[in-house]
């Protein structure tokens, strides 16, 4: 999938709005009511490296690190620890793409 893909995808699939997190563009359930607040990001696309990173528990994390694309991998932090996973998007498809966001969303 592309950068362009992903947004579009992400925007008309889900209630969520993009926004900039530390000069990434990222994702977060819409706020349920005008003026309320925005839920919690769920994705953040990093556009220059070709990948995103979905915020996940480690129990959804370890699922998707066995996934047989070969997709996903632990981001290399903290973060990582708490569940926070690469998915190349030179690797999925739009299915795996939606399936993998999908588990993401239901967080927030």
């Amino acid at each position: 999938m592309d950068q362009l893909s992903v947004r579009t995808t992400v925007l008309s699939q889900f209630p969520a709005e993009d926004h900039d997190h530390f000069g990434k563009v990222a994702f977060r359930r819409k706020a349920k009511k005008a003026g309320g607040k925005p839920g919690k990001t769920f994705l953040t696309l990093w556009l220059d490296e070709g990948f995103t990173v979905l915020m996940l528990t480690v129990d959804q994390q370890a699922e998707l690190l066995d996934h047989r694309s070969g997709a996903f991998e632990r981001h290399p932090s903290k973060w990582g620890d708490k569940g926070a996973t690469i998915m190349r998007l030179d690797k999925v498809n739009e299915r795996i793409f939606l399936e993998a966001v999908t588990i993401a969303f239901s967080n927030t």
